[in-house]
């Protein structure tokens, strides 16, 4: 059993978990791998979730795949716009807080596949403050890279 402050009881914080004890092993070889997987993850997870979604645009549908944590506080869309979604996070599903940067940015990755989906478009991410680093929060940033 490991003494660390939070447990390991949803897939999210097993996969921050893993990617954490991986490089540790590995070293920064692995983190390319976990880029590539979680991004193609995401987006087919955001094919899914666009399916569930029709008629509504990039933002709004970046504000449907975050309600429940907007609503229990842990998340908020502080800009959004056609082109341009803020998203500023108060805790971190992966239990990164002040552990490791560079995971953080590879397994986002997720994320910059599932909003493009939802965006219809290649989305960029700018990960602006980050819990991962040491921030008070996170304040991640998705923009399209070109309408459809």
């Amino acid at each position: 059993m490991s003494s660390k402050p939070y447990k390991l009881d949803n897939p999210i914080a097993v996969v921050g978990e893993l990617a954490r004890r991986l490089h540790a092993r590995y070293g920064d070889d692995v983190l390319p791998i976990f880029s590539e997987v979680m991004k193609e993850y995401g987006y087919h997870s955001g094919v899914k979730r666009a399916k569930r979604m029709p008629g509504l645009g990039f933002p709004d549908r970046v504000a449907g795949w975050l309600e429940s944590l907007i609503r229990i506080g842990e998340a908020e869309i502080v800009h959004k716009d056609d082109k341009r979604v803020a998203v500023k996070g108060h805790n971190c599903p992966l239990n990164l807080e002040g552990d490791n940067q560079t995971i953080c940015e590879a397994l986002m990755r997720f994320d910059e596949g599932l909003v493009g989906a939802l965006a219809d478009s290649p989305v960029t991410l700018k990960i602006e403050k980050s819990l991962a680093r040491g921030d008070d929060y996170c304040l991640v940033h998705f923009s399209r890279k070109r309408s459809r």
